[in-house]
C-alpha cells in the first residue's frame, strides 16, 4: 500500500469516527434538551462529513460504505434507537453516494445534498406528528389560535407552521451546502495558520458499547394498552354510554398513547428485529474497516477535545467556527 492511498484511508476512517461522534454526542445532545430543530444539526454536520468523503474518498461506494458502517456502530451505542432514527442516516448516505458519482459537479452536490437532507428531516419531523396525534391535532391548533386572535373563521395556522418550518430547513440547507462546498478549498488555505495537534502519549483503542438495559414494564404497559383501546373503542362505537369524555383533546391524547404504545410494544421491535440482523450480516462483512473505525475512534475524539481547548481564545459562536477550523484540519491533516 502507497503512502497516497493510506493517507487516503486514514482519512476515511477519521471521517467516519467523526460522523459517528457526531450522530451519538449531537443526538443525544439535542435529544435531551428535546429540541425540535435535530436535523438541523445533526444533518447538518452528516452533509458536512460526507461532503469530505466525497472530495477526498472519491472511490465507488465509499459513502455507502461509510453509511452502513455509521449504521452498524449506531446499532451498538444505542441497541434501543428506534427505525426512524435510522431514516436520515441511510436517506444522507444514499443520496450522497448518487451525487458524488461524479467530483466535477462536487459544490453542486454539496447543495443538492443539504437541502435534501434536511428537508427530509423537516418533512419527516411534521409526518411523525400527524402519524402520532392525527388531523385532529392540527384542526385543533388552528382553533385554539383563531380563538385567541378572535377571527370569525378558522385560518389554517398549521400549515403555516408546517411551511415556515420546512423552509427553515431550506435556508439553513442552502447556507450549509454552499459551505461544505467550499470546504476542501478552505481546508488546504487554514492549514498554514492553524496548529496541528500531536498524537497523545497513550489513547485506549478500545471502543466501548454499552450493555442491553432488560426491558421493565412491558407487561404493564401492555395491559393498560388493552385497557386504553378497549376504552377508546366503546367511546367511538355506539356500545352503551361513552366512559371517555368526549373532549377532542382527551382523545387525540389516548389516541398518540395508543399509537406510542403500539409502536413500542409491537411494530418497533419487529422492525427492529428485522434492521439490526440485517446490520449484524453487514458487520460481520465489514468487519474490518469496523475494526480500523473502532481503533481510531479514540484518537478522533482526542482531536475534537484538544480542538475545543485550542478555541478558549474565543468566545461564543467565534469560538464555536474556531473549533470547527481545527477540528476539520486536523481530521483531513492529523500528525
Amino acid at each position: 500500500m502507497n503512502q497516497a492511498t493510506q493517507n487516503t484511508n486514514s482519512i476515511y476512517y477519521r471521517l467516519i469516527a467523526l460522523w459517528i461522534l457526531c450522530e451519538a454526542m449531537l443526538g443525544g445532545i439535542i435529544h435531551g434538551f428535546k429540541l425540535p430543530i435535530s436535523g438541523l444539526f445533526v444533518g447538518g454536520a452528516a452533509v458536512i462529513i460526507i461532503s469530505l468523503i466525497g472530495y477526498y474518498v472519491p472511490a465507488k461506494g465509499s459513502i455507502l460504505k461509510a453509511t452502513i458502517i455509521v449504521a452498524v456502530f449506531k446499532m451498538m451505542l444505542s441497541p434501543h434507537s428506534p427505525p426512524p432514527a435510522y431514516i436520515a442516516v441511510f436517506f444522507q448516505g444514499l443520496l450522497g453516494e448518487l451525487l458524488f458519482m461524479n467530483k466535477r459537479w462536487f459544490r453542486l452536490s454539496c447543495f443538492l445534498l443539504a437541502v435534501l437532507a434536511l428537508v427530509e428531516s423537516a418533512i419527516q419531523r411534521i409526518l411523525v406528528l400527524t402519524i402520532l396525534y392525527g388531523t385532529t391535532f392540527w384542526k385543533a391548533v388552528d382553533q385554539f389560535l383563531s380563538k385567541l386572535t378572535e377571527e370569525k373563521t378558522i385560518t389554517s395556522y398549521s400549515f403555516y407552521f408546517a411551511t415556515g418550518y420546512i423552509i427553515i430547513h431550506v435556508i439553513a440547507g442552502i447556507l450549509i451546502g454552499w459551505f461544505a462546498g467550499l470546504l476542501p478549498k478552505k481546508i488546504g488555505l487554514w492549514k498554514e495558520g492553524t496548529v496541528i495537534i500531536p498524537p497523545p502519549i497513550e489513547v485506549s483503542m478500545e471502543t466501548s458499547f454499552p450493555k442491553k438495559k432488560r426491558k421493565k414494564l412491558k407487561t404493564s404497559l401492555l395491559a393498560v394498552w388493552i385497557v386504553l383501546i378497549a376504552l377508546y373503542i366503546q367511546s367511538v362505537v355506539p356500545i352503551g354510554k361513552p366512559i371517555l369524555s368526549s373532549n377532542d383533546t382527551l382523545h387525540v391524547f389516548i389516541r398518540s398513547v395508543l399509537i406510542v404504545l403500539g409502536w413500542y410494544l409491537l411494530l418497533s421491535p419487529f422492525v427492529s428485529k428485522l434492521l439490526q440482523n440485517w446490520l449484524r450480516k453487514k458487520q460481520q462483512q465489514e468487519q474490518p474497516t469496523i475494526k480500523e473505525v473502532g481503533y481510531v475512534m479514540p484518537s478522533v475524539k482526542y482531536l475534537v477535545q484538544q480542538s475545543w481547548l485550542l478555541s478558549t481564545s474565543n468566545k461564543g459562536f467565534s469560538r464555536f467556527k474556531l473549533f470547527c477550523r481545527i477540528l476539520t484540519v486536523n481530521i483531513v491533516h492529523a500528525a
